[in-house]
């Protein structure tokens, strides 16, 4: 089976309406991989939409992907090797935030470099 090119894993709207998140259930929180990194895009406030957050992190610079389970809802951490900042994403639902970190994970050990081996 086949990757596509990019990955992507939205908020749930339900979980929005469950925490009284207005601009959660009219713009939800996105996480998306590709090839070059991890992006985040998440709407500051509802009358504001102009006004968003959207960061990227480099495929070169993700230290770590973890999924935090919850009973309903899940949550996502993309971690830089900086320690600075994580890329987060909660109220994901649990089938997409699976998804979305096996294949984050497939990807960055792709790009791993596998170390030199020496001849004798």
């Amino acid at each position: 089976m086949s990757v596509p090119d990019r990955i992507e894993a939205r908020s749930s709207r339900f979980w929005a309406i469950f925490h009284f998140n207005l601009t959660r259930w009219i713009f939800p929180a996105r996480l998306i991989a590709d090839h070059i990194g991890v992006s985040t895009n998440i709407v500051a406030f509802w009358l504001t939409p102009w006004r968003r957050v959207d960061e990227h992190l480099p495929l070169s610079h993700v230290a770590e992907v973890i999924h935090i389970r919850g009973f309903v809802w899940d949550a996502v951490s993309v971690e830089s090797s900086g320690g600075l900042n994580p890329l987060r994403v909660s109220g994901l639902p649990k089938g997409q935030a699976r998804y979305f970190v096996e294949h984050v994970r497939e990807r960055l050990n792709e790009s791993a470099v596998a170390p030199a081996q020496t001849k004798r």
